[in-house]
């Protein structure tokens, strides 16, 4: 079962956020009304980016986005008490509108590093969908034990909610 409820065998008939979890990595994929170009864009234009990244009751502020490879973004999540959650990723590749992969990690010296590669895909999955897999690959079975601690799994599910409901309605 997903955190959600639903089960990860319904991934590419459900609207909902589903995942998975092996030793290193966790997988999430969630099925988007909308064409991959638009989803692709969603995650590349900083202006939409700030419209969805986070999770329900976080405010996002994009404070560099240079979507090249070996460029970087830095993005930090507001809570609603103000506490900030600042991140910074590296692009390696990018293949639009299909595949963006990174390496992100904590934009802030105080916290130890949290460093995963991530890989977002966008499929086709029908008329106007998208079917989104964004799967993050850890050093250690510890350290994806750890980002599962910190609430990654449904932090990603309500930022996927935010997304559709953002891209649903172009």
């Amino acid at each position: 079962m997903t955190f959600d409820g639903s089960s990860t065998a319904d991934t590419a008939s459900s609207d909902r956020t589903t995942h998975s979890v092996d030793d290193h990595s966790i997988t999430l994929q969630r099925v988007l009304n909308a064409p991959r170009e638009l989803v692709f864009a969603a995650w590349t234009d900083p202006v939409q980016v700030a419209k969805w990244w986070g999770p329900h009751g976080f405010n996002s502020e994009v404070r560099q986005m240079d979507v090249a490879v070996g460029r970087m973004f830095r993005i930090c999540m507001v809570a609603s008490d103000g506490a900030e959650y600042p991140i910074k990723g590296t692009y390696q590749e990018i293949v639009a509108p299909e595949r963006l992969v990174y390496i992100d990690d904590w934009d802030d010296d105080s916290k130890p590093s949290q460093q995963s590669r991530v890989t977002v895909t966008f499929a086709e999955h029908g008329a106007g969908k998208t079917l989104l897999t964004l799967e993050m690959r850890f050093g250690s079975i510890a350290e994806r034990v750890e980002a599962e601690q910190q609430e990654v799994i449904p932090g990603w599910g309500e930022c996927f909610e935010r997304l559709d409901a953002l891209v649903s309605a172009r």
